[in-house]
């Protein structure tokens, strides 16, 4: 049988007591990486924090390395949500494409803004985790498959792309601009001067005129 990884969920929680014990492992974990750093996070230390035994904390989680992947996949999931209800709030009302591509931009740095104590603890070790990757590739699919659904819906209105292409371009692009949440930002360029230069930015990629 093979060994589980040591970034992984030793098991998962089947009853409400036991999923209360792992939601305070897990707010324990938060609260020290947010306030405390990396260095500081230790299962010791989560476990007294939550006012669990370390051994209940490792019936769940053998390793810090699998609290901090629970958490960067708990907190990928509601930076998604808000993504996924910008997306849906666009397609209720009538906007042009411009004001459609600032909702989006308006949306990712609002879901990069989700603690951002410890979206910045997460941006500097989740990427070092073996597991990461399948956190990362989930969170950036489902980005994908939003902006490629709304470029379907728009293509009428820009040159003439590739989608796919044009998806990967969108989201790689918009998320590493969205991301300097978690950066020191320059002098006076605020949340909705970064919205104008990057949406300014994506629909020059797509050749619409200014607007």
């Amino acid at each position: 049988m093979p060994k589980p990884r040591a970034d992984s969920p030793r098991k998962l929680p089947t009853q409400a007591r036991a999923q209360v014990t792992v939601d305070a492992i897990l707010r324990a974990a938060a609260h020290i990486l947010r306030n405390q750093g990396w260095d500081a996070c230790n299962t010791n230390a989560v476990a007294r924090r939550a006012g669990v035994s370390i051994g209940s904390l490792y019936q769940y989680f053998p390793s810090k390395d699998a609290l901090l992947a629970a958490i960067a996949e708990d907190h990928a999931t509601r930076g998604l949500e808000i993504l996924t209800r910008a997306v849906l709030e666009a397609g209720q009302q009538p906007r042009s494409i411009g004001e459609t591509v600032r909702h989006y931009i308006r949306a990712m740095i609002a879901m990069h803004a989700v603690d951002p104590k410890l979206h910045r603890v997460l941006a500097e070790q989740v990427p070092r985790l073996r597991g990461s990757a399948s956190v990362v590739r989930r969170s950036s699919q489902h980005a994908a498959t939003l902006v490629r659904g709304w470029l379907e819906t728009q293509k009428q209105q820009f040159r003439a792309v590739d989608l796919d292409v044009a998806t990967w371009v969108l989201v790689t692009a918009v998320e590493a601009l969205a991301h300097l949440e978690v950066l020191p930002k320059p002098q006076g360029f605020d949340d909705e001067a970064r919205v104008e230069e990057v949406s300014q930015l994506v629909l020059g990629y797509l050749g619409v005129k200014r607007r």
